[in-house]
Parts: structure tokens; C-alpha cells; sequence
């Protein structure tokens, strides 16, 4: 008898792909550019802020992506954009005429963030469309015991910054969700709740900081 199945997929891909393929932060930075350079970007900066909590930002003045570009492209691994080499529309060249050699390698660039990083807040926007923030926590992606479809990425449009100081509390919420479960799908929540023991237990075991 036959028996068909699928790949299955944990969390730790993403680690893997990003930033356990990085070997530091130039590095990092580095392949955060070319995707500023893909994105027909003239101006590309690093912000460094010093404190109690470090912050940088990356800032570039690409084409942006709307809220179906992060959905479906962003936070999509194995885009077939590479595949068929679609030029990008002149729209999206920021008065550019001509066409750039792609720079991003395999497409993993972005998830080179997590070098940088644990908490990540992206910001973009593309013409005619309205502001969109996605907010991540890498560190769950270091979790060998969930499954990559259990992790859910809060992401909203505003209609200018302001908004966004405002909504960023009920995004963090949102992606706590992803450590206790959020209450929609039961089963989800028991996984995710299963998972995190079995990390913690983990941890404890090797004298690790608990993630959770």
C-alpha cells in the first residue's frame, strides 16, 4: 500500500535559513542593503541608538511594500520572483530608468534580521497604498518543538506614524499570543502551550536562560 505525506516544517527553518547563515552583523547589514539596492532604493541609512536598550534602525527610500507585498512576499520563503525574473514596473523605480541587477541572494536577505536583533518592527510603504507595520520576536523561531504554521506575525496598516505609536501595544499583544496561545483555535493553543514546555524543559536541562 502507498502512503502519501508532505514535508512538514518547524520554526527552527527560518532560524536556519537566516540567522544561523550569517556570520555577523556587517554581514547582516550587508545583505539588508542589496535589498534596499533590489528596491530601487537612492538613500540607505543605519541608525544607531545607545541606551539602556539598543536599538538600530535600517532605513531605505525603496518602492515599499503593501500589505499583500509583506503577506505574500516578505513572509513568503521561496517567492517565485527569483524563478521568473520579472523586471520591476517603472512605477517602482523611484525614477530610475534603468534596470538594477537583482543583488539578494536566494531571498533569505531579509531573515538575516535576526542577527541584528531579537525584536524586529517593519515599517513600509508603497505608493498609493497606506503604512504597514509587522512585528516579530525572532527568538521564537528558536523553538525546535513548534511547527512553522502554529506562528502567527501580527501585522496592521495605519494611515500615518501617529497611528502606528498607537497600535504597536495591540501588535505586541497579538504576538505574545505566539508563547501562550490566543484563544481562536484550542488545539493551536494546546500546541503551542506543549511546545513551549518541552523548550523550557529543554533549556533547563542544558542550565540555558528560559526564552519563554
Amino acid at each position: 500500500m502507498v502512503i502519501s505525506a508532505a514535508f512538514q516544517t518547524r520554526a527552527r527553518t527560518i532560524d536556519h535559513l537566516g540567522r544561523e547563515q550569517i556570520a555577523d552583523c556587517p554581514t547582516a547589514i550587508s545583505e539588508l542593503w542589496k535589498n534596499a539596492y533590489d528596491a530601487y532604493a537612492r538613500n540607505v541609512s543605519l541608525n544607531i541608538f545607545d541606551g539602556n536598550t539598543p536599538v538600530a534602525t535600517l532605513v531605505d527610500d525603496g518602492h515599499g511594500m503593501s500589505l499583500d507585498d509583506i503577506i505574500n512576499k516578505w513572509l513568503t520563503v521561496g517567492t517565485e520572483s527569483k524563478a521568473t525574473k520579472k523586471d520591476i514596473p517603472y512605477e517602482d523605480r523611484n525614477g530610475i530608468d534603468h534596470i538594477r541587477a537583482k543583488q539578494g541572494q536566494k531571498g533569505i536577505g531579509r531573515l538575516s534580521c535576526a542577527a541584528l536583533g531579537s525584536l524586529m518592527l517593519l515599517v513600509s510603504k508603497k505608493k498609493d497604498s497606506p503604512l504597514v507595520a509587522c512585528l516579530l520576536d525572532w527568538r521564537i523561531f528558536e523553538n525546535p518543538y513548534l511547527m512553522l504554521n502554529d506562528i502567527k506575525i501580527p501585522i496592521m496598516e495605519c494611515s500615518d506614524n501617529n497611528e502606528l505609536i498607537t497600535v504597536i501595544p495591540e501588535m505586541f499583544d497579538a504576538l505574545m499570543g505566539n508563547l501562550w496561545g490566543d484563544g481562536d483555535d484550542i488545539l493551536r493553543d494546546n500546541r503551542i502551550e506543549q511546545a513551549w514546555e518541552n523548550y523550557s524543559e529543554l533549556e533547563r536541562n542544558e542550565n540555558n536562560y528560559i526564552t519563554k
